[in-house]
């Protein structure tokens, strides 16, 4: 099997509520995703997707994600991919750094693979260990009142898994945290994510303010080193996600014992190639993540949901239906949802199929 052609393609995903707002001023109404297909020798295709949220949250802006693309195309023309290391090897020669553009190639590898044999891709990743995975629900950085709202018609959907957006004043996070605990049921888990806004004096100032609440403090402050500081002295748990784009550091990170829990986003560390090493270090040191990515439609949700879905659910914190958070579907086949939780079919690959009337062709290489 060969890779013969290329083709990237672009769409604009609108956010389904009133504005995706976190920490930072940063707010939102749609995102520009990136789909790459990669066609074969065979006749089989097959396909990724990668979806920074906004130019300011990762290492990656979607505009850039052409160009990058443009220079690992003739990396992987005429390769095998099936062979998922050598083709990320040989992105990794051509193009330094990069990681979310490199995700988008590796994750179509994936497709194709388990396209070629016939299985779905979490059998490749490690077998079936979590059919029904636990979703956490996102609620967005706004007035207070909105986001109690927010909170209730979750709850009412069945999620039991709860993301809080901060970045107020502290106080006024504290304020709201306070205000939100008292609707807060024992068979809930929520985090706090702060996405690297506070000082470590703040976020430490915020923990001791709401000692009483089970809540995990995401991300608290912009560095490592300052995460580090604040897990050393915090009243919560501590859960990474910005702090960690390679596996160099997170093995930093379990060497310091800096966290309790992370974040895998897929398209952050290069793709499932990358991140399945990553999963499993996690794993092998009982660190439980969060199984996700940055953004995306149903082919992005498709991909770490197989990653997730091959994860021991010891090791699994929960993961997420981005394909959910917007008013358009880019592709039949995602992974279904229902009551707070969701689960994978079992066709070959990824199991999903692009709409390609709703998506822009960019480029295509051959």
């Amino acid at each position: 099997m060969r890779i013969e052609r290329m083709a990237v393609y672009t769409a604009n995903l609108e956010y389904t509520g009133k504005a995706y707002a976190f920490a930072g001023g940063r707010s939102h109404q749609g995102f520009e995703t990136t789909v790459v297909a990669l066609s074969t020798d065979t006749g089989l295709e097959g396909y990724g997707e990668v979806c920074p949220c906004g130019p300011n949250y990762m290492a990656a802006f979607a505009e850039g994600l052409p160009s990058c693309l443009s220079l690992l195309a003739p990396e992987v023309l005429g390769q095998d991919p099936r062979q998922v290391s050598v083709i990320q090897e040989r992105m990794n020669q051509a193009l330094t750094g990069q990681a979310v553009a490199k995700a988008a190639i590796d994750i179509a590898c994936w497709d194709l693979l388990g396209k070629a044999c016939g299985l779905p891709v979490y059998t490749l990743l490690g077998g079936l260990q979590s059919p029904s995975m636990p979703l956490h629900r996102i609620v967005p950085l706004a007035e207070p009142g909105e986001m109690e709202e927010s909170l209730r018609r979750y709850r009412a959907e069945g999620f039991r898994h709860i993301q809080i957006k901060l970045g107020h004043e502290v106080e006024e996070d504290i304020d709201l945290v306070r205000r939100l605990g008292k609707l807060k049921q024992p068979d809930e888990l929520w985090v706090g994510d702060i996405n690297a806004a506070w000082r470590r004096d703040q976020a430490l100032r915020f923990s001791r303010a709401i000692e009483d609440v089970d809540i995990y403090l995401e991300q608290p402050c912009r560095s490592y080193e300052e995460c580090l500081s604040v897990r050393r002295h915090a009243r919560h748990p501590v859960k990474l996600d910005e702090a960690f784009n390679t596996l160099n550091e997170l093995q930093r990170g379990l060497r310091d014992n800096a966290m309790d829990a992370i974040a895998l986003k897929v398209s952050k560390f290069g793709g499932l190639t990358p991140s399945r090493i990553i999963r499993d270090v996690c794993a092998d040191a009982g660190i439980p993540m969060t199984i996700e990515d940055a953004w995306g439609s149903g082919i992005a949700t498709a991909a770490y949901a197989h990653l997730a879905a091959s994860t021991s659910p010891r090791a699994l914190l929960n993961t997420t239906d981005l394909h959910n958070y917007n008013t358009v579907q880019l592709a039949t086949g995602a992974p279904e949802v229902a009551d707070g939780r969701m689960w994978l079919s079992d066709r070959p690959g990824l199991g999903v199929v692009p709409d390609f009337t709703l998506l822009s062709l960019r480029d295509v290489y051959e």
